[in-house]
């Protein structure tokens, strides 16, 4: 008599897979069991304890993850040192730090005649934070200033400032004609080969002394201050006379009550600037 023809059993897959690694280990010590174990599985162990770190590292991001109440740009300073800055200014405004976050970058850097990987890559991400809305102040030097001040980057100080306000900087605001805007945006949106032009250099003080008379323009607009002989600037060092620093507010920004306070800030003559400078230069 014939037995019945014994079928293969069908493979099912992580159950057998289990039953196979107890067969193996069934007779191993504890140390051999983990031994085997890492030998086999240290890929996996591994891979399985940086998920968990990311996932636990993300979660807590999210969760202590603070409001941006002021953010801004020093480009080109000199040695200032970013937490005295934003520890002083949040003092001054107020800032409740547990809270919120109060950040000014003093390390960007930008150079208008150097076309490397680093001042392309300053230049995307300042223009991502103005389009996210994340940027609310950017002090430039003139040479700088000049360049972006066409481009409708700053906002029209005379719908942030009160007339009063922009009596205080009378003699240190930062013009420019509405109708050079307009043309320039013309300009913009000719074909590339009917206004290619070869760079010319440019008398950067010549340039920076016409934004200083709004009665030489047809529309004259203000979209700066000067803080050349700003309490900040003398105090701190941060900026050479020759530089002509320009504090300008975002046209972006939704934040204009604490970007003014920033202004008024650099102008107190109260404050220690002295403590923003960074120790490590000297």
């Amino acid at each position: 008599m014939f037995g019945r023809e014994k079928k293969p059993r069908e493979y099912r897959g992580v159950i057998d897979e289990i039953r196979e690694q107890q067969r193996k280990t069934r007779n191993m010590t504890g140390k051999g069991k983990l031994e085997y174990f890492w030998e086999y599985y240290k890929v996996h162990t591994i891979v399985g304890i940086l998920v968990i770190v990311m996932a636990v590292t993300l979660i807590h991001d999210i969760v202590t993850a603070k409001d941006y109440i002021f953010s801004g740009i020093m480009m080109n300073s000199f040695q200032l040192a970013a937490e005295p800055l934003e520890n002083a200014f949040a003092q001054y405004a107020g800032i409740d730090q547990d809270e919120y976050e109060c950040f000014i970058d003093t390390s960007a850097a930008l150079s208008l005649t150097t076309y490397d990987q680093y001042n392309m890559a300053t230049v995307q991400k300042l223009m991502a934070q103005m389009q996210t809305g994340d940027l609310d102040v950017l002090v430039f030097d003139a040479e700088i200033f000049n360049n972006y001040s066409l481009n409708e980057m700053f906002k029209d100080l005379r719908t942030v400032m009160s007339k009063e306000e922009l009596a205080e900087y009378e003699d240190r605001l930062y013009y420019i004609d509405y109708v050079e805007v307009l043309k320039k945006a013309e300009e913009d949106m000719e074909p590339l080969d009917d206004v290619m032009e070869l760079p010319v250099e440019v008398d950067v003080a010549a340039e920076t002394e016409l934004h200083r008379h709004p009665e030489n323009m047809e529309d004259p607009v203000p979209i700066g201050v000067f803080l050349t002989d700003s309490p900040f600037v003398e105090k701190s060092g941060s900026y050479a006379r020759e530089a002509e620093p320009i504090f300008g507010i975002v046209s972006t920004s939704e934040r204009d009550n604490v970007a003014l306070q920033y202004l008024h800030f650099l102008w107190d003559d109260s404050i220690d600037f002295s403590q923003v400078i960074n120790p490590g230069l000297f």
